[in-house]
């Protein structure tokens, strides 16, 4: 369970009017939304967001921009096929990363919907609500997809204009790397994985075989060969010889015959794909002989790791 804050200070839109009927709560007008937080700053993760409000005298806006001004759509007050509402209240939220938005409204029989805005002119895209009225309960919820850097307003209405006491509550379930996987059960919530791993990217399976003759200097190379998944990309370099690349499921490096390694010098091959943990093999030579280093590295990095996912 989550922790659960038992009063939160939400931060209203500012306004300098007083249009909403006698006794209606403060969150009665689209433009008077109280905001979850502030644009720009991070949506709370850990705490469940709480606010009341009694809506017996809430209203519905035939023009969601007045007061103050005019020009905007009427409130929208059905959902799908089902009853019509009012009595509405407003919230507005600004995620800082992709994620699911948890809602929960209780009280009474409501219907709760999540709404794109331009925070610029402050517009709702009304096409682009999804709204949920599905329990004829004194309890609704609605898990909402939202993405990184966009402006939502939630909109509670009482359905057949009931009214109440209403409890709202929000919680924000972070996707950090936005890859479908929440970062609750992402084990890579920094990296674009996949559902099936876990949230982590696919490890290349690679394995390199060197054979050298072993020299006073050094070794010299007798034949150099990598097995790697289809569509890697293999990627040898070391003293005194060209970079090579080569894209195959088992490649071997020709030119590499009979060259000779002095000692303190190494041997790498990096094995990489996009999206995927990348396999790093370092062949450091001594006199006569070499020690085998094995690594990974993190999508699109060459940084050899220990340890890869973070």
């Amino acid at each position: 369970m989550r922790a659960t804050v038992v009063a939160v200070l939400l931060l209203g839109l500012p306004v300098a009017v007083d249009a909403a009927p006698p006794g209606a709560p403060v969150n009665d007008d689209y433009l008077e939304s109280l905001q979850l937080n502030a644009p720009g700053s991070k949506l709370d993760r850990k705490n469940t967001l709480r606010d009341r409000q009694d809506t017996r005298n809430a209203s519905v806006q035939g023009d969601v921009f007045a007061p103050p001004e005019s020009g905007g759509p009427p409130e929208p007050t059905t959902c799908g096929q089902g009853a019509s509402y009012g009595r509405t209240v407003w919230y507005d939220f600004h995620p800082d990363v992709s994620g699911v938005a948890r809602i929960r409204a209780n009280g009474y029989d409501t219907t709760i919907s999540v709404i794109p805005f331009n925070p610029r002119t402050a517009r709702p895209d009304f096409a682009q609500r999804r709204c949920i009225s599905d329990s004829a309960s004194t309890t609704e919820e609605l898990l909402a997809q939202v993405s990184e850097g966009r402006a939502y307003t939630i909109q509670i209405g009482a359905v057949s204009d009931a009214g109440g006491e209403l409890e709202f509550l929000f919680d924000f379930l972070a996707d950090t790397d936005g890859d479908g996987v929440l970062d609750d059960v992402d084990k890579c919530d920094r990296l674009k994985g996949t559902q099936a791993q876990a949230g982590c990217p696919r490890r290349l399976r690679a394995s390199v075989t060197l054979r050298a003759l072993p020299l006073r200097t050094g070794i010299k190379v007798a034949a150099l060969r990598v097995n790697a998944p289809r569509g890697s990309r293999v990627a040898v370099r070391c003293a005194g010889c060209r970079p090579q690349a080569k894209r195959a499921r088992t490649v071997g490096f020709r030119r590499l015959r009979g060259k000779r390694l002095r000692a303190g010098t190494s041997l790498v091959i990096r094995v990489t794909r996009r999206n995927s943990f990348g396999a790093y093999f370092a062949y450091k030579v001594r006199r006569g002989n070499f020690r085998k280093i094995e690594r990974c590295l993190n999508p699109g990095s060459t940084k050899p790791r220990r340890s890869c996912g973070r």
